[in-house]
């Protein structure tokens, strides 16, 4: 049988939890440095253990089962995303970088994509179109909670892209006049995959390169916008986990109510 045929059992059975372990949201993180990042987030984390898929995680925060997974690219985020929207984790959020394609957004703001543009060569086996979005609510909840922080945000026309290096800089031009603020690697993959099984998600972005200026991650940063960029990497995280806790919290609500 295809992967695509599956039915949800068969994760559940594979990865040894139970319907009651089933976490109320995956956390995908994009990011080469995929050592340094998973020691860090899973110390947020109690009860922390790894899933018999290597590199998926599952911990508590609260009170309430979270599941973190470093995942680079389309190719890989896509893997968690299907498996944990298919046994009905309720929240999908991607967190990491991206690149900016907005003169005007800076270092350590932290982009919140509405609609995402699906070019990661994955989305469209989902059913995705041309364009895909998040959710609204988590979306507001995400902005909210990290002006709390003092965190400034931008809600963004986005792009997914496959690869971080086959950019040119006509391309860049050409995206900037299509109206998009922001370019990542996963975003539209995980909203595909989260439409797809009737689940949230939402994805919340620190800015790293500044592409209209030129700048990738192989330039470095000032002092000052490194510790912007460690500081908005710091809370987006933090935020990530408080929206699990309230997608766990009105799961519980919602069972009891049944």
């Amino acid at each position: 049988m295809a992967i695509l045929d599956y039915p949800s059992t068969i994760w559940a059975d594979a990865l040894e939890l139970s319907s009651e372990q089933v976490p109320s949201a995956l956390i995908l993180e994009g990011t080469w440095w995929r050592e340094t990042a998973t020691k860090d987030r899973l110390s947020k984390l109690t009860n922390v253990r790894e899933l018999n898929f290597p590199d998926m995680f599952i911990g508590e925060y609260e009170g309430v089962n979270v599941a973190y997974c470093c995942a680079y690219g389309a190719a890989r985020a896509v893997e968690p995303a299907h498996i944990f929207g298919q046994m009905g984790t309720p929240l999908l959020i991607q967190i990491g970088t991206c690149g900016t394609l907005d003169v005007n957004t800076g270092t350590g703001v932290v982009v919140l994509p509405e609609s995402c543009a699906a070019r990661d060569g994955v989305s469209q086996i989902y059913g995705a179109g041309e364009t895909v979005h998040t959710t609204d609510h988590w979306v507001t909840r995400a902005e909210t909670l990290l002006h709390e922080h003092k965190v400034e945000t931008r809600r963004a026309k986005h792009l997914t892209w496959p690869s971080l290096f086959a950019q040119s800089d006509v391309m860049c031009k050409d995206w900037t006049a299509e109206g998009f603020i922001s370019i990542d690697m996963e975003t539209s993959t995980v909203c595909a995959v989260a439409d797809h099984f009737g689940v949230s998600c939402a994805s919340l972005l620190s800015v790293w390169d500044a592409l209209p200026h030129g700048r990738t991650f192989m330039d470095p940063l000032s002092e000052v916008d490194a510790n912007k960029l460690k500081r908005s990497n710091e809370i987006v995280f933090q935020v990530a986990l408080e929206l699990a806790k309230q997608a766990g919290t009105n799961s519980t609500s919602l069972n009891e109510a049944m």
